[in-house]
C-alpha cells in the first residue's frame, strides 16, 4: 500500500502546473473583492469552483491520455475541421486576452514598486518570458516566483488564525444565493472562471502528453488532479476568501486596487502588508504568464500540425509573436486589479464549448473504449457545464444591459 502511494506521489506533476496557474493573481483578486463586498455569501460559488475545476481538469487529463494528442487535433479529427477552427479561435482569443491582462498586472505592480511608471516595462518582461519558453532557462527565477506565492498563502493561513470567523454567516454562505446587480454577476463568473477556464483545460491535455502518460496512468491522473486542484487549490481559495470576508467586509473596505486588498493581511503584517502583498501579486503574475503564453503556443502550433514538444523554428516564432502581442498588455485601459476578475469572467464565457466537446468525446465508445466516463463523472461534468454556462450567460446579459 505504502509503495503504491509512493509511486503516486513520485509520478504527480501535470495537474500541479494547472493548479499553480489557477492560483494566479486573477483568482486572488476575485476572492479578495468578493469576500470584501459580499462577506461569506459567495462561499458556495468558491466551493463549486473547486469541485467543478477538479472535475473538468480530470476530463481534460482523460481526453489527453486517451487520445494521446492535444485537444485541437483531437477535435479536428473527430468532429471535423470546422469545429477544430472554432475551438482553436475560441481558445486563442481567451488565452491571449488572459496573457495581456497578466502582463498589465505585472507591469502595474512593477511600476508601483519601483516608482517608475511606464508601460514600456512590458518589453523587457516579454523578452525574459520568451527566453524562458524558448530556451527553457531561468528555472530558478520561476521557482522563486512560485515561492513568493506560497509565502503569501502562508501569510493568509496565519492571518486566518488571528481573525474572528462568523460560523453562522459561513453556514449561510453554503446556501446558494444570487445577489442582484452587475457586480455580483461579474464576481461569480470570475470566481468560477478561475478554475473552470478554457486556457488551463486545454493546456492540461498537452501537459499529460508531455508527461507521456498512457491509459495505464488514468488512476495516476485522477490522484494528481484530486490532490492538486481538489485539495491544494481548494485550500488556497477558501483560505483567501475567508480572510477577505473576515477582515475587509466588517471594516467596510471596498477593494478597488491591490493596496485595498493588501489590508486583509494587516492583522499579521501591519504596515508591511502592502509591500509583501504586492510582492506576492508580482510573483503570481510572472509565474502564471509563462504557462499562459505556452498554452496559446500549443493551441496555434497544434492547429497548424507543427511539432509540439520538439522545439523547432515555427514553434519558436509562434512564441515570439505571442510575446510581441502581450507586450501591449500595459496599454489596456483600467486598473489592473479590477481587470483581473473581468478577464476570468470573459474567459468563463468561452469555456462551455470545450467542456461540452470533451464530455461528448469521452462518452463515445469508439473513442474511449472501456474508459468512457462513469455515471458519477458524467453527472458532475453536466452540472459543471450547466452552472458555468448559466454564470457566463448571466454575466454577458447584465454586462450588455449596462453597456446599452
Amino acid at each position: 500500500m505504502f509503495r503504491r502511494w509512493g509511486t503516486y506521489l513520485k509520478g504527480m506533476g501535470p495537474a500541479w502546473i494547472i493548479a499553480a496557474d489557477a492560483s494566479g493573481p486573477a483568482t486572488l483578486a476575485s476572492l479578495c473583492i468578493a469576500g470584501a463586498a459580499y462577506s461569506y455569501n459567495m462561499l458556495w460559488v468558491v466551493l463549486l469552483s473547486v469541485l467543478f475545476g477538479a472535475t473538468v481538469q480530470y476530463l481534460a487529463a482523460r481526453i489527453g491520455i486517451i487520445e494521446g494528442r492535444g485537444i485541437i487535433t483531437a477535435v479536428e479529427d473527430r468532429l471535423g475541421p470546422v469545429w477544430g477552427w472554432i475551438l482553436a479561435i475560441d481558445a486563442l482569443l481567451v488565452t491571449w486576452l488572459a496573457a495581456l491582462v497578466l502582463m498589465n498586472a505585472l507591469v502595474g505592480v512593477t511600476s508601483i514598486a519601483t516608482g517608475i511608471h511606464t508601460r514600456l516595462w512590458g518589453i523587457p518582461f516579454a523578452v525574459v518570458i520568451g527566453a524562458i519558453l524558448i530556451r527553457g532557462g531561468y528555472r530558478w527565477f520561476e521557482i522563486m516566483c512560485k515561492g513568493l506565492v506560497v509565502f503569501i498563502l502562508a501569510c493568509f493561513v496565519i492571518t486566518l488564525g488571528m481573525v474572528d470567523l462568523s460560523w453562522r454567516e459561513i453556514g449561510m454562505g453554503l446556501v446558494p444565493n444570487i445577489p442582484g446587480g452587475m457586480d455580483s454577476a461579474l464576481m461569480m463568473a470570475a470566481i468560477m472562471g478561475g478554475a473552470v477556464h478554457i486556457t488551463i483545460i486545454g493546456l492540461h491535455t498537452y501537459n499529460t502528453n508531455a508527461k507521456k502518460w498512457t491509459r495505464s496512468d488514468l488512476k495516476m491522473a485522477r490522484f494528481d488532479n484530486a490532490v492538486s486542484m481538489g485539495l491544494a487549490f481548494g485550500l488556497y481559495s477558501v483560505i483567501i476568501f475567508f480572510v477577505a470576508a473576515a477582515v475587509l467586509h466588517p471594516n467596510h473596505i471596498k477593494v478597488v486596487t491591490a493596496t485595498d486588498a493588501a489590508l486583509s493581511l494587516e492583522p499579521l503584517l501591519g504596515k508591511s502588508a502592502m509591500h509583501i502583498f504586492m510582492l506576492g501579486i508580482w510573483g503570481a503574475a510572472f509565474s502564471t504568464l509563462s504557462p499562459t503564453l505556452l498554452a496559446a503556443t500549443y493551441f496555434f502550433a497544434d492547429k497548424m500540425k507543427w511539432p509540439l514538444y520538439e522545439r523547432d523554428k515555427r514553434f519558436t516564432w509562434t512564441v515570439v509573436v505571442g510575446c510581441v502581442i502581450v507586450a501591449f498588455g500595459p496599454f489596456l485601459k483600467g486598473g489592473f486589479f479590477l481587470l483581473l476578475p473581468l478577464m476570468l469572467a470573459l474567459g468563463l464565457c468561452g469555456t462551455p464549448l470545450i467542456i461540452a466537446i470533451i464530455l461528448y468525446l469521452l462518452n463515445k465508445k469508439e473513442i474511449a473504449g472501456d474508459d468512457t466516463n462513469s455515471l458519477t463523472l458524467n453527472i458532475l461534468a453536466v452540472i459543471a457545464l450547466i452552472v458555468s454556462t448559466f454564470l457566463a450567460v448571466r454575466f454577458i446579459v447584465l454586462k450588455l444591459g449596462v453597456l446599452f
